[in-house]
């Protein structure tokens, strides 16, 4: 009888802890730095590079010339920062703004119609050097912190990336003639666009002080702007984002 009271008030007291006691997710999470929200500055690079081709038509003695253009371009330092707030135990949001440019060179191969000659195009060879290549990135993420140690934790997200891009593309050729045939003079453009993507982020941060630490920043994020030059015979792809590496301040209040 005694043994069976014993296992009725010990059910008893478990029952009133249980109700009693809010669920885990629900607790403050443990983090290695203290505080709901959370400010971070970094600086990196961006991998990846790209190659972009196009056909501009021009009309030229009143015939129409065929110019073929192949361009790259390249990723560069990144600078990014941003913040977040928990909203609920270990989840929460965040958002960034990231800026990188590069630049690239754009290699020229044209049949030029002869201005006397009727379908006699004649070929013409020229390239465009220090093409720049501008993105800015605004990266809006659900984001969830997982203490690792107590001076360490983890935070991952996901969400929409909202790219403006700006590339230098050639525009325009004119073609002055010498004693050994048609030479070509691009004239290089800027074109802008914005489009809208996707990122995956991992940011580990180490506790240094109470309120602040250092973080590595791990992202992916990719989208794709299109451009097209009054000549070109069709739009052309230019994509935005890549891998993103940067290490930087985390301070968290």
């Amino acid at each position: 009888m005694t043994s069976l009271r014993s296992w009725l008030v010990s059910g008893a007291v478990l029952a009133m802890s249980v109700l009693v006691t809010p669920p885990a997710s629900a607790q403050a999470p443990p983090s290695a730095q203290d505080g709901r929200i959370g400010v971070h500055i970094n600086f990196g690079a961006q991998t990846g590079s790209g190659d972009i081709s196009q056909q501009l038509r021009p009309t030229i003695y009143d015939e129409t010339a065929t110019i073929d253009i192949s361009q790259t371009y390249e990723s560069g330092p990144l600078f990014d920062i941003g913040g977040d707030y928990l909203i609920y135990g270990r989840f929460g949001a965040g958002v960034s703004y990231s800026h990188t440019s590069g630049d690239g060179n754009a290699t020229l191969a044209g049949q030029i119609p002869d201005p006397l000659y009727y379908d006699q195009p004649r070929g013409a060879a020229a390239q465009a050097t220090g093409l720049n290549h501008t993105e800015d990135a605004v990266h809006i993420s659900v984001i969830y912190r997982y203490p690792v140690t107590p001076k360490i934790d983890l935070t991952v997200g996901l969400g929409p990336t909202f790219f403006s891009v700006k590339q230098d593309l050639v525009s325009q050729v004119a073609v002055v003639e010498t004693g050994s045939g048609p030479s070509m003079a691009p004239s290089v453009s800027e074109f802008s666009d914005s489009a809208a993507g996707v990122n995956v982020s991992g940011d580990v941060a180490y506790k240094i002080t109470k309120n602040f630490g250092a973080g590595l920043l791990l992202r992916y994020a990719k989208s794709t702007v299109k451009f097209r030059p009054a000549d070109a015979t069709s739009s052309i792809d230019v994509r935005a984002g890549g891998f993103q590496v940067a290490v930087g301040v985390r301070a968290r209040f």
